[in-house]
């Protein structure tokens, strides 16, 4: 393609793993993401805000008033120990409460959407079970939001590798939103292809199995060949780094198929959202740098 890719895309990042110190230390990730808030090289943006109430009142502001998109990103709940699938009445509890302070916090910053997973996955024989306290928590979750014009985007994930959840399989995640319809009409799919690798499923397969309900993609890579790789699993590398699996070829494929679905036109333009870590030895701005021209050159492969 000779035109400029952002005629097709609103181009955006991810912040919390740009600068992933930031998760552990709250008051860097104050600064770092207020920093963020204004760059002028994205329109779209997924962020997550931190505990305190002096942060929150701090960074809420920055957030609401940098004139992009914002997406809210649930990266601050821990998603490996209780499942959102849970089957217990107590963990539900918990699970409500701190997704409901959440989603206070996402009405906060004007978010258009909700980025949300469901957590880790169960002996086979409990899946039934789990799915069903799991499309229970969809309902909650999706009424939560709809007042405010958020959309929550389910995010598939590995049920092998490394995060190891309950959903999953691409087919399963079309199957669950069909069946909460029409119920629910504020739940999509967050592609990222980076777990597309993990979860063993081409990217063909999964952009066209998700096509009708794709609303947003975070393009990455992903270490999988190499088990002594430090990145290997679900780390988000950078694209185009050592043993991963994602670079310019696999990157050109992704976005003719964007194409080809509608995902990316001038009418309608698709959030594509880089998720990464900086590269070793690398900062932030210089792995963004490095992403945004290796995007570019993909889209001239198309």
């Amino acid at each position: 393609m000779k035109e400029d890719i952002r005629e097709y895309a609103r181009i955006g990042l991810v912040h919390h793993l740009l600068y992933p110190k930031c998760v552990e230390d709250f008051d860097d990730h104050v600064r770092t993401l207020e920093e963020f808030a204004r760059r002028d090289d994205i329109e779209t943006f997924d962020c997550c805000i931190p505990f305190g109430e002096e942060r929150r009142k701090r960074v809420i502001a920055a957030v609401r008033n940098s004139g992009k998109e914002r997406v809210y990103a649930m990266h601050l709940f821990p998603g490996r120990k209780i499942s959102f699938g849970s089957t217990s009445p107590a963990e539900q509890g918990i699970i409500r409460l701190v997704v409901g302070d959440q989603v206070k916090i996402a009405a906060a910053i004007g978010a258009a959407g909700y980025v949300f997973a469901s957590g880790a996955d169960v002996p086979e024989g409990e899946r039934p079970a789990a799915r069903e306290a799991f499309a229970d928590f969809c309902r909650w979750f999706c009424a939560k939001l709809k007042p405010h014009g958020i959309t929550a985007l389910l995010e598939p994930f590995d049920r092998t590798i490394d995060k190891k959840y309950l959903y999953g399989p691409t087919t399963e995640c079309v199957a669950l939103i069909r069946s909460l319809a029409p119920e629910v009409d504020n739940l999509g799919i967050e592609l990222d292809m980076a777990h597309l690798p993990l979860m063993g499923e081409s990217f063909e397969h999964a952009i066209k199995t998700t096509a009708p309900y794709l609303r947003r993609v975070h393009l990455g890579n992903c270490v999988l060949k190499d088990k002594s790789h430090p990145l290997y699993g679900d780390q988000h590398p950078p694209i185009g780094i050592e043993g991963g699996e994602i670079d310019m070829p696999a990157l050109a494929e992704i976005l003719a198929l964007l194409l080809e679905v509608g995902y990316l036109t001038k009418d309608a333009r698709g959030a594509l959202v880089l998720e990464m870590q900086p590269f070793p030895d690398s900062t932030p701005d210089e792995t963004v740098a490095d992403s945004f021209a290796r995007l570019r050159e993909a889209w001239e492969m198309v």
